[in-house]
């Protein structure tokens, strides 16, 4: 269910989007496009339940991450892989995507919580960076790969200049080569809403690392994201130190 103050705003978004250089006749499913900018802090503000992008966030990786690795592969044949893991990262990590998304006005099109307006949240990292999650996916699931993928070129790819170019470390990014390697699974993360404010708005997240089915770390955050890397740094840089790796790498 889409709030009437988020239909009322219809025509501003396929403006926005129009302005994007998506072509907004080929939008299939207008209600995951409008649900696409509403953050699920807004739905906090009424008693019924609203639809929110949090579930549009929820696979975005998996679209950001091949496009980017596509680009780099594709326009670096001369860039070895470490060097293109280092600059995977820095594209798709949380500053850079909020930047991009303040680059693209995505900050004015987000409807946030009256709270969360007034102590201007909708200028902080992890909201904008949500929000640019969100609508990569909308795109990909509504126009498909090949616009999702020029999108990602033209307002994330030309960001490979001006990131920083210093040694960049993702102990989640590490985590996940490592076990891919030795077990041939993928680590898996549980994210908890543990704390509230008085408007149920999320204030802390709690993230449970898992291992083959184990429980070995968990990290609390003010985001999933900042959540997930430090549950994986303390398990990462324990089994390092106890040269847990060593014998079967």
């Amino acid at each position: 269910m889409l709030h009437k103050k988020v239909l009322e705003q219809k025509e501003k978004i396929y403006s926005y989007i129009k302005n994007l250089w998506l072509d907004i006749s080929k939008v299939k499913d207008e209600n995951l496009l409008l649900q696409t900018f509403i953050h699920k802090s807004f739905a906090a503000d009424f008693k019924k339940i609203w639809w929110h992008n949090e579930r549009l966030e929820f696979l975005w990786d998996w679209v950001l991450w091949a496009i980017v690795c596509k680009l780099l592969f594709q326009k670096h044949p001369k860039m070895n892989e470490s060097e293109m893991t280092l600059y995977k990262i820095a594209l798709v990590r949380e500053e850079n995507l909020a930047q991009v998304a303040r680059n693209i006005n995505l900050d004015k099109q987000i409807f946030v919580s009256r709270w969360e307006e007034k102590m201007q949240w909708r200028k902080k990292d992890a909201i904008l960076a949500d929000a640019l999650e969100a609508l990569i996916w909308y795109v990909f699931l509504d126009f498909w790969y090949t616009e999702a993928e020029l999108f990602v070129e033209k307002n994330i790819y030309t960001m490979y200049d001006k990131i920083n170019k210093k040694p960049i470390q993702s102990y989640k990014t590490m985590l996940q080569e490592y076990v891919q390697k030795l077990y041939k699974e993928l680590p898996s993360y549980k994210d908890i809403e543990h704390q509230f404010d008085s408007k149920w708005n999320v204030l802390i997240y709690k993230t449970e690392l898992y291992i083959l089915w184990k429980k070995v770390s968990e990290w609390f955050a003010s985001n999933k994201k900042k959540a997930q890397e430090e549950a994986a740094k303390i398990f990462y840089e324990t089994t390092k130190q106890e040269n847990l790796w060593a014998d079967k790498t």
